[in-house]
């Protein structure tokens, strides 16, 4: 079986600790973009919500998705459902459930 790339486009850094890690679904876009230019086959991103926490909410992982989904179409998707973005299990799975847009990958 040939080797499989994923990129994972950010993560739970700060700004103080990488300042060009893409948090925005227009910067997670450019990067995907740039990523799969550069031979990634699978993109894994953590979504941040409007005040710049990351989240597991609904309509900031659709809008993550959407924008990632454009810039790369058929490309794979990821979320991350870590238990450092909601530490309760139930309130995480709810949260997931709740999601409209469904990424390929959790």
């Amino acid at each position: 079986m040939p080797p499989l790339l994923q990129a994972a486009l950010n993560g739970s850094r700060t700004p103080a600790e990488h300042p060009t890690v893409p948090r925005t679904p227009d910067r997670l876009a450019a990067e995907a973009r740039a990523a799969v230019d550069a031979g990634a086959q699978v993109l894994h991103l953590h979504p941040y919500d409007a005040e710049g926490a990351e989240t597991l909410t609904a309509e900031p992982c659709a809008a993550a998705l959407r924008a990632v989904r454009a810039a790369c179409p058929s490309v794979p998707l990821s979320l991350s459902t870590s238990a450092g973005i909601e530490t309760d299990p139930r309130r995480r799975l709810d949260l997931v459930a709740s999601w409209n847009e469904l990424p390929d990958l959790v």
